[in-house]
């Protein structure tokens, strides 16, 4: 089977439940976003950060595309064996951020991104999540997505983002910079 399938020439794209969308259709934003995030955050771990990052960044990555799917989806089949978002999801994601957090010593103030270029893709990969989180948001509103748990997710993701990339920062050996 080629990549090539020629389905989506005339600007629709299938869900993974069989339903034929616009390509501009809101949900399709919001996973094509999220397959931004899963792209960025492995480029993060291509820069090779430390490895208490390394290894929590290829777990985010796996339960992206557990969000993926619900995502590109109108209901998940239990053939595919996707468990949604979670609490349980969230609460990992708020555990690595008060392990690290406290060794940060992060001023009162924003700060610059910068520091090592695994840094510097963190960023990136928090300002994607920034944008998956609105679009989460829009979608809910609108009624096409009914798991809060995968908004509140993307919001504690974004944050530890942040805590990685100045983790990533200190260990590095880059000052951080205030604004």
């Amino acid at each position: 089977m080629s990549i090539v399938t020629k389905s989506g020439d005339k600007g629709e794209t299938g869900l993974l439940s069989g339903e034929r969308v616009s390509k501009s259709d809101p949900r399709v934003a919001a996973y094509g976003t999220l397959d931004e995030l899963v792209s960025v955050l492995g480029a993060a771990r291509g820069f090779k950060p430390v490895p208490e990052i390394f290894l929590n960044l290829k777990q985010i990555q796996r339960d992206l595309f557990r969000l993926g799917a619900e995502l590109a989806s109108s209901k998940l089949d239990p053939r595919w064996k996707v468990t949604p978002m979670a609490a349980a999801d969230v609460e990992q994601l708020e555990g690595w951020v008060n392990r690290l957090e406290p060794e940060l010593g992060l001023p009162k103030s924003f700060v610059l991104p910068t520091g090592s270029p695994a840094a510097g893709m963190l960023d990136i990969a928090r300002t994607v999540a920034r944008r998956l989180e609105r679009e989460l948001q829009g979608l809910l509103e609108k009624k096409l997505f009914q798991n809060r748990e995968a908004l509140r997710y993307v919001n504690r993701l974004s944050d530890l983002l942040f805590v990685f990339a100045r983790y990533e920062q200190k260990q590095s050996g880059v000052n951080y910079e205030p604004v």
